[in-house]
């Protein structure tokens, strides 16, 4: 259990309402200090060993990250052990009687695969996690201070005490395990509700009760129940007692809602940084929009003000906004003057039925990392004021501060400074005068984060604020917080501070929805407003947002960290009954997470505004785990949002959106100057690099690879020349401390291979710049059609094996089949016969172009000789119809084929030549009929794999 009240029972109460069901849990108060203490590393002269807070005691793992928990013998019989985690088993002597993953020296230990291991009885089991071996102390503070034969203590409040301490008496602690997640949307009223008993003992007498009634448990401790819903959000509590003692309780929290809308948007968010320069013509722009349509996509979000504060349209003439054109930082240069972004993309969008709505980095203006500021260095007195620690207690402006000089990526403004909102404003209203946008939207329409805004003019708003309420600011800012060291202390006016932050938005927001409905009064438009706001708003409060419905109400069992926030006065200050819709980027990494976010989000706007799922593409390259994404946003919420084109893999999204497997159709090779006779295998042709990518672009993509600083390239020109290398030094020696910009031009007739891994991973980069270099020939090409033959069975008789070769960039390709040059046609196709033998084949297929090999590729076959009809009928009649009728037409049909084609062998063995012939026409067409009718009923009145085979069985039974 988390070292917290959860129930103080005095004894005498105890005793008076001993008939009533009591909690298993051990006691412990708020203010307890629970330590395990290591062996002293020498008790001569120090007899106190290391010590270290324990974070929980006999409580469920699930969601819970940098601990030390403590394990008693009453929460199990033994605990697994994961890998990379660090474990310390102590017996009823407080002796240490293994270590799992020690660490020698205080170096990382050699890691074990994962394990269990047992809980002695009487003894005890401490499981440390923590995500950085280097920065945290939690793994390495068991890992290098207990090894076998310590002798170690807990302490309670700085005392030594016993294990018992912490243990209830009441033998093992019987756990619910859920099968269902703890958070989750259904689209449908029921919820089956299900799971079993951990320590289930058969002698002992256990009830399971899920929101005050009983359900029945199996003999073996297992458990399943339907949960009739209520619209909305359902809070469900599941307890076990065992013997009338509550031992644990489990809560779920499901909403439901019908399926939002059957028309489901796909909003695809163009960033204006890493996007603006790959769009050099209005071609660019359409084609873009047209691969974007083609995958699903019904809308775009384009940034027409960047957090550089640079506009990415031209009619300004209410700001004066400096064009993003006018950047010049390295990776933001280069965007075309001539070209006004917005309106092309308003008007390609439009004739294509997209719609296109305008977002804005509110109260961001400037680039800290790109060193760039619009209009920020002409207005100084904007710029957000900082109370940081690393500041020793001096309020500064952002890049002044310690932070802003290391660390700040982007500087944001003082959204409570009258001039900064009626500029932002202005911003808004020209695109809206000036554009026919379908759309506006907010984006960082919020503050950097809890240490701003501490200016002045913030100080004496919020005091005024607090006049309101009857209250008065004492200490400035140490009644809103202070620090100890590095840690911020809250003070008596914390809550009042976020509360008040969070108005200022709010306001804003408000005068943002009466521009909008003006213009749109006055217009006759329809210009909608939405906003962007990350998903997790337990903690978004420190961004001074509260991107709730009015009509939320905020329950525990949430358990948000600063759950004390959420009464009445921060409830005024949600702010989605002024949107249109809303954007929640859930941009965790696994399904689950998504899953629970998407429906946090659901719970919070209450059903009362369309909500849309976004999802960051960086993060959910993996099709299969896009696909199962995309589909959750898909169900649960109004549509998606997609961040951002610079990720987009269109043939990827568009299987996702279609809720269709993803397979890529084509193997793309690359010639390897170091090694000829062993070519590379890239990723994707002509796709946004990702992580994890070795990719080719040819000039069709674009004029540049439009890619960021920390990827390897190589690019080559139209004679097949590599002609330059970009950072080519900095992954051969691994230092990144100075990295050339990517974002290669295309050479004309050329290609460029370009190469990123995921953060820290040295694997694509290093083989690109340790395998090309300058004056290399270099070739490339795709190859396709291998998937019509993988794994699949084929007959014997007259295989032909057909494919299709490009060569990207200058070259011819020859393609040679088990060593047999085949025919390419101007198209790239290609066919060759290959002799197969019953069972497994290998097919080797090679390319070379000019020479060069790009492909060696392997395909493997089964061979199988032609079935007769004898065999196709007893398949038939083997096989499993649903309906029988369908079965005994097959038959018949196969029955009638069988016929013409033995008359057929008949006038051959007579020499009746012609009249063979039409027999054996007549004998194909009913084979061709009998394969329609198959197709027709195939997943209806025949099963789908039944009808594939039976499919493949008529067509070798035709003959020539």
């Amino acid at each position: 259990m988390k070292i917290s009240k959860v129930f103080s029972v005095l004894l005498s109460l105890l005793v008076a309402f001993s008939l009533f069901p009591i909690s298993s849990f051990a006691q412990t108060e708020d203010e307890d200090v629970i330590e395990v203490e290591g062996a002293p590393l020498d008790p001569s002269i120090d007899p106190m060993g290391p010590r270290h807070q324990i974070s929980y005691i006999d409580e469920d793992l699930e969601s819970k990250a940098d601990f030390i928990m403590l394990y008693t013998s009453e929460f199990a019989t033994e605990v697994t052990v994961k890998k990379n985690w660090v474990a310390v088993q102590v017996d009823e002597n407080n002796t240490v009687t293994k270590v799992v993953n020690q660490s020698v020296n205080g170096a990382p230990p050699v890691w074990e695969d994962e394990q269990s291991l047992a809980i002695p009885e009487g003894g005890y089991v401490l499981l440390a996690h923590d995500d950085s071996w280097a920065t945290k102390n939690f793994r390495k503070f068991l890992a290098a201070n207990f090894k076998d034969g310590d002798v170690i203590k807990l302490r309670k409040n700085g005392e030594v005490v016993p294990i018992t301490e912490f243990m209830t008496g009441n033998g093992l602690k019987a756990s619910i395990n859920l099968q269902n997640e703890k958070m989750y949307t259904l689209t449908e009223s029921q919820a089956d509700i299900s799971g079993s008993i951990q320590n289930f003992e058969s002698d002992q007498t256990y009830r399971l009760v899920i929101n005050e009634q009983e359900v029945e448990l199996q003999e073996d401790g297992l458990f399943q129940y339907v949960y009739e819903l209520s619209k909305g959000t359902n809070y469900i509590d599941v307890k076990i007692y065992k013997n009338d003692i509550l031992h644990d309780m489990e809560s779920l929290i499901v909403y439901y809602q019908d399926n939002p809308s059957a028309e489901k948007e796909v909003f695809l968010w163009v960033e204006q940084g890493p996007n603006a320069r790959r769009f050099q013509s209005s071609e660019d722009v359409r084609s873009m929009l047209l691969e974007a349509k083609d995958a699903g996509v019904t809308a775009v979000v384009l940034d027409v003000k960047g957090v550089e504060g640079f506009a990415s349209y031209q009619k300004n003439d209410l700001t004066n906004r400096p064009y993003v054109s006018e950047m010049t930082a390295e990776g933001r240069a280069g965007s075309n003057p001539e070209l006004d972004l917005l309106q092309e993309f308003i008007d390609h969008g439009h004739q294509l039925d997209i719609e296109v709505h305008a977002s804005f980095n509110v109260f961001a203006e400037g680039s800290i990392a790109h060193n760039e500021y619009a209009v920020l260095e002409d207005h100084p007195e904007w710029e957000e004021m900082v109370y940081r620690s690393e500041d020793n207690g001096a309020i500064l402006p952002l890049r002044e501060s310690a932070y802003g000089k290391k660390g700040a990526l982007v500087a944001f403004v003082n959204p409570s400074n009258p001039e900064v909102r009626d500029y932002q404003l202005k911003t808004f209203e020209e695109v809206m005068k000036n554009y026919d946008v379908d759309g506006v939207l907010l984006d960082r329409g919020r503050y950097d984060n809890y240490f701003a805004d501490f200016s002045d003019l913030s100080r004496t708003q919020f005091e005024e604020y607090l006049a309101e309420q009857g209250k008065t600011l004492t200490n400035w800012p140490q009644d809103v917080f202070y620090y100890e060291g590095s840690n911020r202390v809250d003070g008596p006016l914390i809550n009042e501070w976020f509360t008040f932050r969070s108005s200022v938005i709010n306001s804003y927001l408000e005068e943002t929805r009466e521009l909008v409905d003006q213009y749109n009064l006055s217009q006759s438009r329809d210009i909608q407003l939405s906003a962007y706001v990350g998903s997790w708003y337990e903690s978004y409060y420190l961004n001074g947002v509260n991107w709730s419905s009015p009509t939320f109400t905020y329950d525990s069992r949430l358990e948000f960290p600063q759950d004390s926030l959420y009464g009445e006065d921060y409830a005024e200050t949600a702010y989605t009954d002024k949107l249109d819709f809303l954007m929640i980027g859930t941009y965790q990494t696994t399904a689950q997470e998504i899953n629970k976010y998407i429906t946090l989000g659901n719970i919070l706007t209450d059903g009362k505004v369309p909500l849309y799922a976004g999802m960051a593409l960086v993060n959910v390259q993996d099709p299969s785990l896009q696909r199962e994404v995309f589909q959750a946003g898909l169900q649960n919420t109004s549509g998606l949002m997609l961040f951002d084109y610079s990720q987009a893999n269109f043939p990827v999204i568009k299987a996702s959106i279609a809720d269709e497997e993803y397979v890529k159709d084509y193997v793309l090779g690359i010639s390897n100057p170091t090694d000829p006779e062993n070519p590379f295998a890239g990723d994707f042709l002509n796709i946004n690099r990702n992580d994890d990518n070795l990719n080719v672009f040819s000039d069709s993509f674009g004029l540049s690879t439009a890619t960021n600083k920390w990827g390897v390239e190589a690019v080559v020109d139209a004679s097949g020349e590599v002609v330059k290398m970009v950072n080519k030094e900095q992954a051969m020696n691994w230092n990144w401390t100075n990295v050339d910009d990517n974002n290669s031009q295309i050479p004309e007739g050329g290609f460029v291979i370009s190469a990123l891994d995921r953060s820290g991973a040295r694997e694509k980069r290093v083989l690109v710049a340790n395998n090309f270099d300058i004056g290399d020939r270099v070739r490339s090409a795709s190859l396709s059609g291998s998937l019509n033959y993988e794994g699949k069975s084929f007959s014997t008789a007259g295989f032909e094996y057909e494919g299709k070769v490009d060569a990207i960039g200058p070259g011819e390709a020859k393609v040679f089949v088990n060593g047999e040059e085949a025919a390419v046609q101007s198209s790239g196709e290609f066919s060759l016969p290959v002799s197969l033998q019953p069972g497994e084949n290998q097919i080797d297929i090679v390319v070379y172009v000019d020479d060069y090999k790009t492909h060696n590729q392997v395909v493997t076959v089964f061979g199988e000789e032609a079935a007769g009809f004898d065999e196709v009928i007893q398949f038939v009649e083997e096989a499993d119809f649903p309906n029988k009728g369908i079965q005994q037409a097959i038959l018949s049909k196969l029955q009638n084929a069988k016929r013409d084609f033995d008359a057929a062998r008949t006038h051959e063995e007579n020499g009746l030549i012609e009249q063979a012939e039409k027999a054996r026409v007549k004998g194909n067409k009913k084979l061709d009929d009998l394969h329609s009718f198959v197709q027709k009923h195939a997943g209806k009145h025949i099963l789908a794999e039944v009808a594939e085979q039976l499919g493949g069985y008529i067509e070798k039974l035709k003959e020539d």
